[in-house]
């Protein structure tokens, strides 16, 4: 097959990959179709008896198209596929960023070919011997020359647009890459600083700072669900593995049942505190000690890039020690809400002290959640843009977040009880593509689990939509496993 029909192939494939976009809204597929136009064109200008550019023109076409179909392929696998090898993530990562290289410099090689070509129609002094000869024959030859020309600077024109479409979606992909995972790794943080006392009234103890400092706060803040700072930094006494200082609460079961009753440790979600996290609190608070804690960069916990769940897990693990060193609790149980849960859910499986898990609005790919994020709250296609978020988190941190994904922690729990709790309406984690994955993955793996889901409840409001259930299934989830008197 010629270079002018595999140009025309990728032309219609691409047009009606457009329509078909538009007809199906997706973003996604509008991007692919995009860059399949751009190809055709690319390749049509080099193609027929005056070809674009020579070598340098088909070096640039094939780059481009290397990196393109290397995108895709490493996006779709990435997408789809949720490799579970860190090894195999790591490649495809590595292969993504490599394609986008590659489709730049492609882009930027087709231009500067037709540039040239343009350039050097233009000039009178490129019109080679053998064209003068015939511009000297006589009219109907000169019209022959001028009609070459004008084709190749037709053709010129046709590839220059091209590169540019190629150049701007490699420059598109790097922007959603670099903004994305800078803002998925540092998020701007919950300003609630609001106390278990001045939430609820309860009585509480803090955890590696000093208590004294959230009189300090209040008085500070009138309106303590927005305030200025979250106080001073947690201290010494609950340091992570890799140096983070952890500060949280404790606070005992109405009760009396005293240190060494069952407490349930709660992990909030990303961009979220100990304070938002409180309300999880309320429905366990008769009969369960309750410790919430700020992971890294939250609340007064220390600053440390955001991984959704990959280094926060050393969080959990320091918290978990420190209630074993000062509280000797008979049992353990860990609850995580959303970004919590791949924290919960992977310190879980490494730590045999936690007896149960609880996972509220929790992902079970964090690529599927990335997807979402781009899609419902910031307008992008998740095809070019999870692949290049994940990319850049890579670059930024050396970590794949691939292995953060709760689903791959669930089957090593053994025979550890499970609570699943999400929203029907949730979407940012679909149900079929988050709880409904990770009720499957226990199931298959012998893991003993229990689904309940909230009608109407959006990503992170179940105990907010359905408060009354909520409660009713964790506590009675807890008092089974624990086999607590009735």
């Amino acid at each position: 097959m010629t270079l002018e029909r595999i140009g025309g192939v990728l032309l219609v494939a691409g047009g009606a990959a457009i329509l078909l976009a538009f007809g199906l809204g997706s973003a996604a597929l509008a991007v692919g179709a995009i860059a399949l136009v751009g190809l055709g064109a690319a390749t049509l200008a080099m193609a027929g008896p005056w070809p674009l550019g020579g070598r340098l023109a088909r070096a640039g076409l094939g780059l481009s198209a290397i990196g393109l179909a290397g995108f895709t392929v490493s996006g779709l696998a990435i997408d789809d596929l949720h490799p579970s090898s860190p090894l195999v993530g790591l490649a495809l990562i590595v292969a993504v960023l490599v394609s986008i290289v590659a489709t730049g410099v492609g882009g930027l090689l087709i231009a500067a070919s037709a540039v040239r070509t343009i350039w050097g129609v233009r000039r009178t002094s490129e019109i080679s011997p053998g064209e003068r000869e015939l511009a000297q024959s006589g009219p109907d030859d000169v019209g022959q020359v001028s009609g070459r020309r004008v084709r190749r600077i037709r053709r010129g024109v046709v590839a220059l647009l091209a590169a540019v479409t190629l150049v701007g979606l490699t420059g598109y992909t790097a922007y959603v890459g670099a903004i994305g995972s800078d803002q998925l790794i540092h998020p701007s943080g919950n300003p609630d600083c609001r106390t278990p006392l001045v939430r609820y009234g309860w009585t509480y103890a803090a955890v590696n700072y000093d208590i004294a400092d959230d009189a300090v706060l209040q008085g500070q803040n009138a309106d303590m669900e927005h305030c200025a700072s979250q106080g001073s930094t947690a201290g010494s006494e609950v340091v992570t593995a890799d140096g983070i200082p952890i500060a949280g609460w404790y606070v005992p079961a109405a009760d009396g049942a005293g240190p060494t009753g069952p407490t349930v440790v709660l992990v909030h979600g990303w961009d979220a505190n100990k304070s938002e996290a409180l309300k999880y609190a309320v429905p366990l608070h008769a009969t369960f000690n309750v410790v919430v804690f700020d992971e890294r960069d939250g609340g007064r916990s220390g600053q440390a890039d955001s991984t959704f769940g990959l280094r926060e897990k050393l969080d959990v693990e320091a918290i978990i020690d420190w209630l074993e060193r000062t509280k000797h609790p008979a049992h353990i149980a860990v609850m995580g809400n959303s970004m919590g849960g791949g924290s919960a859910a992977l310190a879980t499986v490494g730590d045999a002290r936690i007896e149960a898990l609880i996972l509220d609005s929790t992902h079970a790919h964090v690529s599927n959640i990335l997807d979402r994020r781009l899609e419902v709250d910031a307008g992008h296609p998740s095809l070019p843009g999870t692949p290049a978020i994940l990319a850049g988190i890579w670059v930024r941190t050396g970590l794949d977040l691939m292995e953060a994904d709760p689903i791959g922690a669930i089957p090593a729990l053994g025979r550890r009880p499970l609570l699943l709790i999400h929203g029907a309406a949730d979407v940012h984690d679909l149900p079929a593509l988050s709880v409904d994955a990770n009720y499957r993955a226990a199931q298959d793996s012998g893991v003993p689990v229990e689904l309940h889901m909230c009608p109407g409840a959006t990503h992170g409001k179940v105990i907010d939509t359905c408060p009354t259930e909520w409660g009713q299934w964790i506590v009675g989830f807890l008092d089974r496993v624990f086999q607590m008197p009735s």
